[in-house]
């Protein structure tokens, strides 16, 4: 009997030291020492049609003529704006290399925008020399952006990577673009 009390007692008193060492003020779904940075979700649309397409289709014949227009704006309206944006362009993404996007292409298209939404056009006669070449069939121009917080740049499109992910699941179908994309067939 004695020892059931003392088996009892020290099973106690060891599994409340055992309890009270193993908390700490740092738990919970996302510790402290972890640093989250709130990084603001730009969408890139058309500017006319639905904000749920996000490739337009050019015919060869109309490249002489071409002037694109898009939209960068704040998808979650009254939340804080990144310090500024660039829009930049990447050319020929659709082709992958051993499944990493061909990311080797990507110039800068505009920089230091700071107010929000903003509205961009593009002709080819721009691309052509912003590329040092001339579009023909079958390229592809993706417009993103570089979105900046403080000092730190989130690229829209990141050498050997996609840098475009699904998001969270659905956010197109309600008009979020991460970027546009003229395809000239």
């Amino acid at each position: 009997m004695k020892i059931n009390k003392i088996f009892i007692l020290s099973a106690f008193f060891f599994g409340s030291i055992a309890l009270l060492t193993s908390c700490s003020k740092d738990d919970g779904p996302i510790p402290k020492r972890i640093g989250i940075e709130d990084v603001p979700a730009i969408s890139v649309n058309f500017e006319t049609g639905p904000n749920n397409v996000f490739t337009a289709q050019i015919p060869l014949a109309s490249v002489p003529t071409f002037q694109g227009k898009f939209i960068a704006s704040a998808f979650f309206p009254g939340t804080p704006l990144p310090t500024k944006i660039d829009i930049s362009v990447r050319k020929n993404s659709m082709t992958a290399i051993n499944g990493v996007a061909n990311n080797t292409n990507v110039k800068v298209f505009k920089t230091n925008i700071t107010s929000l939404p903003a509205t961009f056009s593009v002709t080819a006669a721009e691309l052509e020399t912003l590329f040092g070449a001339p579009v023909a069939t079958n390229q592809a121009y993706d417009f993103g952006v570089d979105i900046y917080v403080g000092t730190k740049k989130y690229e829209a499109f990141p050498s050997g990577v996609f840098g475009a992910g699904s998001g969270i699941s659905g956010m197109s179908t309600i008009g979020f673009g991460e970027y546009v994309r003229y395809f000239f067939k």
